[in-house]
């Protein structure tokens, strides 16, 4: 089921057979290396998580991870989404990339369709992202994006710097009314 359509990408719902494509990223140690503890996934992990993420649309807890895919040929990209932040309430954006996709806006890009859907859909008040301290690609895709510093905290546990970004300055900053 598609979730929402960018310039260049899909954002729909993942299936059990994105498995194969979610684990080679969630194997690999430098895609993993700024999540949580850096853990990679084994594939009884990956089949556990793929449950989970899969049972997260039924749950109807916020929207949800979904699988990222080119739009011309539909080639997974990555994984991108919604989510409750760490056992809260706010709904944190959140992205990760095979590493051939790196460096080609699709990060940024479906983080701006991320932003829109959560603050036009589901009329969100505030929107939250974290990442490891020295993740300066991901810092830069959240200041990109227009979300703004609020600190470092232990979240998920680890350290992470803290963004955030409200409704109010998303309208301001991509010229939308109400």
């Amino acid at each position: 089921m598609k979730i929402l359509e960018t310039e260049r990408l899909l954002l729909r719902q993942i299936h059990k057979d994105d498995y194969s494509d979610l684990f080679l990223m969630n194997s690999d140690p430098q895609i993993m290396r700024y999540v949580g503890d850096g853990s990679t996934r084994d594939q009884q992990q990956m089949g556990k998580e793929l449950d989970m993420l899969i049972s997260h649309y039924v749950r109807n807890q916020a929207p949800g991870i979904w699988a990222t895919t080119l739009k011309n040929g539909n080639s997974f990209v990555g994984a991108s989404g919604l989510v409750h932040y760490d056992n809260t309430t706010e709904v944190e954006v959140g992205y990760r990339f095979l590493k051939q996709y790196w460096n080609q806006g699709y990060a940024t890009e479906a983080s701006v369709g991320l932003l829109k859907y959560g603050f036009e859909t589901l009329h969100l008040t505030k929107i939250v992202s974290s990442t490891h301290p020295d993740n300066i690609a991901s810092r830069r895709v959240l200041e990109k994006i227009g979300m703004k510093y609020v600190d470092h905290r232990i979240q998920y546990g680890c350290e992470q710097a803290y963004y955030e970004i409200r409704a109010e300055d998303y309208r301001e900053r991509y010229n939308k009314q109400d």
